[in-house]
């Protein structure tokens, strides 16, 4: 499978690194200066190419960290993105202004920016506390996910098996409605 990756930190560094080991194709660009990664993919491998902006979204699923400030301009202009699978990891913040009250959030501002796509936002921190009122035991290979679109998060968990990351959807965990309880 083809994996788009645009945006490098150690989190997506750590996809492209299984993904590589896994056999898929990985294409790899950056948000800024594509230059000084050039060893870098050269280093990962054969499966592992540095590529324009372009080239990388055209894989079917795409992995995306980029500072919340260059969202719109970072995803203005896209090629055709119906039906990409996009998986938005967590985005560094250098402004203060993005954290005003009633700011979007970068998935949000992702997702109306790329209607056509289906966005699944990724967490990879999750406090051992929440995990333990959700009775799960951390295993170290946890990733957390979520995302409106059943089967594009069906094809995220696939992948991240592939990867031999344990996908958590954070929807199974979605307490029922309150109910009103009669006491007999």
């Amino acid at each position: 499978m083809k994996i788009g990756v645009i945006g490098l930190c150690s989190f997506t560094m750590n996809f492209v690194d299984r993904a590589a080991q896994a056999g898929h194709e990985v294409l790899l660009s950056n948000t800024r200066e594509n230059r000084q990664y050039k060893d870098l993919a050269l280093a990962m491998g054969e499966n592992v190419k540095l590529v324009s902006r372009n080239e990388a979204v055209s894989a079917a699923i795409l992995i995306l960290f980029i500072p919340r400030e260059d969202v719109a301009l970072f995803l203005t202009d896209l090629p055709d993105m119906d039906e990409k699978i996009l998986i938005h990891a967590s985005n560094p913040i250098f402004s203060l202004e993005c954290l005003k009250p009633n700011s979007k959030s970068s998935s949000e501002i992702i997702a109306s920016l790329l209607p056509e796509a289906h966005v699944i936002k990724v967490l990879n921190i999750v406090n051992p506390s929440v995990l333990s009122l959700l009775n799960q035991r951390p295993k170290g290979n946890e990733i957390f996910y979520t995302g409106t679109d059943k089967e594009a998060k069906n094809k995220v968990k696939t992948f991240f098996k592939s990867l031999n990351l344990a996908g958590v959807d954070f929807e199974d965990f979605c307490l029922p409605p309150r109910t009103a309880y009669s006491m007999n």
